[in-house]
């Protein structure tokens, strides 16, 4: 499985090689639904973008966040993972208790969100678990999510770092399983990628370890790469903001 997280993400992305890349990813990625969506702050009335929303559980809790006057779309390159979520959204807006829907959902590249006609500077807030970690192109998602985001707006990061140093074949062999927590970013790395897309230094909340092998639902454990690497991996909340000007 050839990804593209050594390719120079300020260039276009290849549709084709988006395609085989996301038809061929393994579709549990290890630990990614288990994000909690914490210290999102005030959301009424906001714009949020969902990455990577799977079956839209995410979207439907930002939908209660948001309110009547608030809006969210959920991303996904998996058609039918959205077209489950699109058969929650209904039953899901009344039980939020708001007079109509405030959900859409999208399939659409991580890496191409202009191709999904999401246009720059429209969210107040976007959200990405740790299914970046195994998407074709990490900087790329990231720089999406910066060119989305309106001026001061912040993108929550709600996944896993490294603490140290990562061995690049073992983040290789890790994205081939999809295993979402063993191919993490080491914490310098994603600080170095965020700066060198725009993005303000971010400010990390509620840490705690996790383990390789730790799967999407408590008790369900993924494969994991054979590796000699020591390096512990940290689930973390971080909130990273595009700056005002």
């Amino acid at each position: 499985m050839d990804g593209g997280e050594g390719m120079d993400a300020g260039r276009p992305i290849d549709a084709e090689a988006l395609r085989a890349y996301y038809e061929q990813l393994p579709n549990e990625y290890g630990f990614a639904s288990q994000c909690k969506m914490t210290l999102l702050g005030d959301l009424k009335g906001k714009r949020v973008l969902d990455i990577d929303c799977r079956r839209g559980k995410g979207v439907i809790k930002l939908s209660d966040y948001v309110g009547a006057r608030g809006r969210v779309v959920g991303v996904d390159p998996t058609p039918e993972w959205i077209e489950i979520a699109r058969s929650y959204q209904d039953d899901a807006w009344r039980r939020n208790g708001l007079p109509e829907n405030n959900m859409e959902y999208l399939v659409a590249y991580p890496e191409d969100l202009a191709a999904a006609g999401l246009a720059d500077g429209t969210f107040d807030l976007v959200f990405a678990n740790s299914s970046v970690n195994v998407d074709f192109c990490p900087e790329a998602v990231f720089r999406e999510a910066f060119r989305v985001l309106r001026p001061g707006g912040v993108l929550v990061y709600d996944g896993v770092v490294a603490a140290g140093e990562r061995d690049a074949g073992t983040v290789a062999r890790a994205r081939e399983l999809g295993n979402a927590v063993q191919a993490a970013l080491a914490r310098d790395e994603l600080e170095a990628m965020m700066a060198r897309i725009g993005f303000e230094r971010p400010e990390y909340y509620e840490e705690s370890d996790v383990s390789p092998e730790t799967g999407y639902v408590g008790g369900f454990e993924v494969p994991t790469a054979e590796t000699d690497e020591d390096v512990r991996f940290v689930k973390t909340t971080a909130r990273i903001y595009k700056p005002r000007r």
